[in-house]
């Protein structure tokens, strides 16, 4: 007979491994992810055509996936543990019960059990029942009401009453090597469903969300047809739509700068372009001189502030080593969906949970003074008007002692005769192009991080304002700040 929900676990566990969303796969099949989601629920099967298809994508026989024969968990299996999950367990024997998961979790997955084992939070063991019998036969034609009184008393099957019961737990690492083949994938399910199958960063975030309308907590509720939702107590909902906190942003009237991104296509062709070279510039790339600074705070949630494609942050998600989470917050849902896509399938870090919001940076839906970081790459200045907005709300949510680690356009000089031609330079062009109200040198900017609440902050020369061209014309069509001069901020709350 076959067993659907086994082999819902599988075609899930070839995903995981895959790194594939359910979204990515349906795209890859060609069916809806909802009937994704139904495969592996157990709830449905896929046709014949499916199977095959399934089969050729992930390298397995149809008979793997349907009986899960050890073929299965042996193909499935030959990656080794990832170092972070490694890291935490000296113990041989953990890691073997480890190892029988791998199969059917994602490497972030096995990271938060690992996580949870390793603190204590988590227990894993197989429960046995001992029970000691009257030797004794029941009687024969014992009236029916007594026989339903012993039936409440706890009667075996063989009508013999139990006299005394116990249950023993034994731990699951002590398992036999086939024990545990055959009992892992019921572990993983039962996990599954006690931790949630909801992405983890929407588990870790919740506890940080308040209402943008109303200001209340906002709870994770129950999912509809695999779509987790948020909810506060005054039924402002908020939908999570192609795995993006939606809260209704639209992009800046007149700078709907996501639609060149036409598809996916187009946006894998963005993330791989090696950028304008100006912004590569200084003895030390801005890049590094970020990582730098992530690498020695250390720091448990980072908020990126208007990220965009992310291009900012992406080169560091590649070295976190400690556990944390990302939260990506821009206007542009579009551009987060893609976000979402490319850094759960291209960009994977077991050690790093991301969640999107597509949000006005401006007015963000996050409690007061609960962030570690927050971190900007031009995302302030592409706020434009409520660019200073930007800057005080990721001020406000900062916990006390919290870091804003930015890059800011900075002019040389205002005093001085190529400051004053570039300031005239910009002024001649319309609103529609114009970014900053005011153009910052470095001590005025200075005096608006203290003038925010600012405790302190450090900055660092990336490269300087560049030569004046001859004449009245301003030279750039786009990216139009590349004129001045960066600064790598380091902010203290």
């Amino acid at each position: 007979m076959i067993d659907r929900e086994q082999i819902g676990i599988r075609i899930a566990a070839l995903r995981k491994k895959a790194g594939l969303s359910q979204q990515a796969l349906a795209e890859k099949l060609g069916v809806s992810a909802q009937a994704v989601s139904k495969w592996e629920g157990g709830r449905n099967l896929p046709d014949i055509d499916m199977f095959r298809e399934l089969a050729w994508l992930f390298h397995m026989t149809i008979d793997s996936i349907v009986e899960g024969d050890f073929a299965f968990a042996q193909k499935s299996s030959q990656k080794a543990l990832p170092a972070s999950v490694e890291a935490l367990f000296p113990d041989a024997e953990r890691r073997r019960l480890l190892g029988s998961l791998s199969t059917y979790c994602s490497d972030t997955e096995l990271y938060n059990i690992a996580r949870e084992l390793s603190e204590g939070s988590l227990e894993l063991t197989v429960q046995a029942g001992i029970a000691r019998t009257e030797s004794a036969a029941c009687q024969e034609g014992r009236a029916h009401q007594e026989s339903r009184a012993h039936q409440e008393r706890g009667i075996c099957q063989e009508g013999r009453p139990r006299t005394g019961e116990r249950k023993v737990s034994i731990p699951a690492s002590l398992l036999g090597e086939n024990t545990l083949r055959e009992t892992a994938p019921y572990f993983a399910k039962a996990l599954g469903e006690m931790m949630g199958n909801t992405e983890p960063g929407l588990r870790r975030i919740e506890e940080l969300m308040r209402c943008p309308e109303c200001g209340e907590k906002l709870s994770l509720g129950d999912k509809d047809e695999n779509k987790p939702i948020f909810i506060c107590k005054n039924s402002h909902r908020y939908d999570v739509t192609d795995g993006v906190v939606y809260f209704g942003s639209r992009e800046i009237p007149g700078e709907l700068w996501s639609l060149y991104m036409r598809n996916y296509q187009d946006y894998l062709r963005e993330q791989r372009h090696p950028g304008n070279p100006r912004y590569q510039m200084g003895a030390v790339p801005c890049s590094e001189v970020r990582w730098q600074t992530l690498k020695k705070l250390r720091p448990r949630v980072i908020l990126d502030m208007a990220c965009g494609t992310c291009n900012g942050l992406k080169y560091d998600l590649q070295r976190i080593n400690w556990p944390c989470l990302l939260i990506m917050a821009d206007l542009s849902h579009r551009i987060l969906k893609y976000n979402k896509r490319y850094f759960s399938e291209e960009m994977v870090n077991p050690y790093v949970d991301i969640v999107c919001l597509a949000c006005d940076c401006a007015h963000l839906p996050i409690r007061d003074g609960c962030i570690d970081m927050v971190v900007s790459n031009g995302g302030f200045e592409s706020m434009q008007s409520k660019m200073m907005d930007g800057f005080r709300e990721g001020y406000r949510v900062l916990r006390p002692g919290g870091h804003a680690v930015y890059n800011i356009s900075i002019v040389g000089d205002h005093t001085s005769e190529n400051t004053k031609k570039w300031e005239y330079l910009y002024g001649t062009l319309d609103e529609s192009y114009s970014l900053h109200e005011k153009l910052y040198d470095i001590e005025e900017w200075e005096q608006v991080c203290r003038s925010t609440g600012y405790a302190a902050t450090e900055t660092k020369e990336i490269y300087g304002e560049l030569p004046a061209p001859e004449g009245d014309v301003f030279p750039f069509e786009n990216e139009i700040l590349q004129w001045m001069g960066e600064y790598l901020c380091v902010s203290e709350k």
